[in-house]
């Protein structure tokens, strides 16, 4: 079995952001991912949640949103891949505080989303250690005109090492 650190990756752009970096109204935008049946598949398998709205499309022909859909916690995991991927979230982060999500329209197989962050506020006095962040995040679906439809909301609180203890 490979350990954890084999799976660790540098971002490649830029080295790990301290808290003093952050600045109140910063966004960034992420590449479109598509979403595909196989990771869809996977998370189910991962966390245990089968249930037939996100697997079976004979079932989801049946509900509201008429073919499977993905599962929310999938899209919030995306969206901290995103931030990842952005360069924002990563060894700098010593904890996420609190989460809120707010599930606004359906992700289905097969649809273009997107994710932007932006820093709606940042307290330096969290700790000696770390400051804290509070993020604004969005997951939006893209149309085939590209429209963009605003699918997941969120906010996130998350310690971040100050510079001096950043390693």
């Amino acid at each position: 079995m490979e350990s954890f650190v084999d799976y660790l990756v540098d971002n490649p752009g830029s080295p790990p952001r301290s808290f003093e970096s952050f600045r109140v109204g910063e966004s960034h935008q992420s590449p479109e991912r598509i979403i595909l049946a196989e990771d869809v598949i996977s998370f189910a398998e991962l966390t245990g949640d089968r249930n037939p709205i996100h697997l079976d499309p004979d079932f989801a022909r049946t509900t509201v949103f008429r073919q499977p859909v993905a599962h929310g916690l999938f899209l919030a995991s995306i969206l901290a891949g995103m931030a990842y991927e952005q360069g924002v979230l990563g060894r700098n982060i010593l904890a996420l505080e609190k989460s809120k999500e707010d599930y606004l329209q359906p992700v289905r197989i097969g649809d273009r989303v997107l994710g932007t962050v932006s820093i709606a506020a940042t307290d330096p006095d969290a700790s000696k250690r770390c400051g804290r962040v509070t993020w604004d995040l969005c997951l939006l679906r893209l149309d085939p005109d590209d429209v963009r439809t605003l699918a997941l909301r969120a906010s996130w609180e998350t310690l971040v090492f100050k510079q001096a203890f950043l390693r």
